[in-house]
């Protein structure tokens, strides 16, 4: 799914098929460009699996970009542009957020529009669910993140959490967990039972926080600041106060330390004290220095783990997630490149350009290609 400064969103069905037809693989992301593109292909149906480490990543399109896909739906209902969109993890729902101060619910089958939350006082700018579904997590320019209950639309839950707008909120693995980032620079964990901050992290300089993600496996954040960096930083899940001190205390006595952990090929030794705010690795390359950019994990492929990331000059970066190297980088936009997704099991990423390209593509490994 793709929104955008218009004001609508757009459902795309990929299929293998449309996919391996090499004209088939961009679509117009409307008016005012693809201002987001959301976990949208997580939604769908992908490309297959290509386990060949080697195989780089093409456009489908990039052979015809006279042919485009046609939308499967559009949901329009807000009056101003949509910043973000999020599918629910059945992929029954999305959610939007707008410049109109609203986020909305809606019937992916059906295209109907069938919640409004009200609360805000300024741009929504960023929205997920958690696992289960049955809330939804808000940033906002007003520089509170807020929760909602999906069935009632009633905010249960205002967080003061930020002094600049909030650029990005996610959930973690099991719900119990939000991050949150913002223009001052600042990355939050908050309890989502208690509203509670569990850690307040920062990189060096306070740049501003352009987006932030959790991990899959919930132990990592992924973050963007404006000083065209990512940084992957370990956070703690919420620790008993017994278990760290265990912890901390073995390592005094026989220096063997907390283990290492690796998930979902992230792998991290965290210091005590350092534990819940250490930044583990940096990725550089890519220019994020002036507009919000989204980031994504591909990691479906064992054989080719990635961060993928937009970038200013009209690219999209895949860096190699343990080694930090540029892996390849995907070029055809024709204006910045400000939101990126990538399928959960499916080797496939879709990205989109801003006003002056008005693009959604979709990439997939080159050996599809063939």
């Amino acid at each position: 799914a793709s929104a955008s400064a218009d004001g609508t969103v757009k459902i795309w069905e990929i299929t293998t098929t449309m996919l391996l037809e090499a004209p088939l693989a961009s679509g117009s992301g409307g008016s005012g460009g693809g201002n987001s593109v959301g976990g949208g292909v997580s939604g769908g149906s992908g490309a297959g699996n290509n386990n060949n480490g080697s195989s780089g990543l093409v456009s489908a399109g990039g052979f015809a970009p006279s042919r485009h896909l046609t939308a499967l739906n559009t949901l329009v209902g807000h009056s101003r542009g949509v910043n973000d969109v999020a599918w629910s993890r059945t992929a029954e729902y999305i959610g939007t957020a707008s410049d109109d101060k609203t986020l909305r619910l809606w019937d992916v089958r059906t295209g109907d529009a069938l919640v409004e939350f009200k609360g805000h006082s300024n741009f929504v700018f960023s929205l997920n669910f958690n696992p289960q579904a049955n809330l939804i997590v808000s940033g906002s320019f007003d520089e509170t993140v807020k929760l909602w209950d999906v069935r009632s639309g009633n905010c249960v839950s205002t967080l003061p959490a930020h002094s600049d707008p909030v650029t990005g909120v996610d959930f973690n693995r099991d719900g119990t967990c939000i991050v949150s980032g913002s223009h001052d620079g600042l990355i939050r964990i908050w309890d989502t039972a208690t509203g509670e901050c569990l850690k307040t992290i920062y990189a060096e300089g306070n740049p501003p926080v352009s987006y932030v993600k959790f991990s899959p496996n919930g132990k990592f954040v992924l973050a963007g600041t404006l000083d065209s960096k990512l940084r992957l930083w370990h956070v703690s899940n919420k620790l008993n106060q017994e278990s760290l001190k265990s912890a901390v205390n073995k390592q005094s006595t026989d220096g063997a330390g907390l283990p290492n952990t690796t998930v979902g090929g992230i792998t991290g030794a965290p210091q005590p004290g350092l534990r819940g705010g250490k930044c583990t690795k940096t990725y550089t390359g890519h220019v994020n220095a002036k507009y919000c950019s989204f980031s994504a994990f591909s990691v479906s492929n064992p054989q080719r783990q990635t961060i993928v990331s937009g970038s200013e000059d009209g690219k999209i970066f895949l860096y190699d997630l343990q080694s930090r190297h540029v892996n390849q980088v995907l070029t055809g936009h024709t204006d910045a490149v400000l939101a990126v997704a990538a399928h959960d099991k499916k080797e496939v990423i879709a990205s989109g350009g801003m006003s002056n390209d008005k693009t959604v593509r979709f990439w997939v490994p080159a050996k599809a290609m063939e």
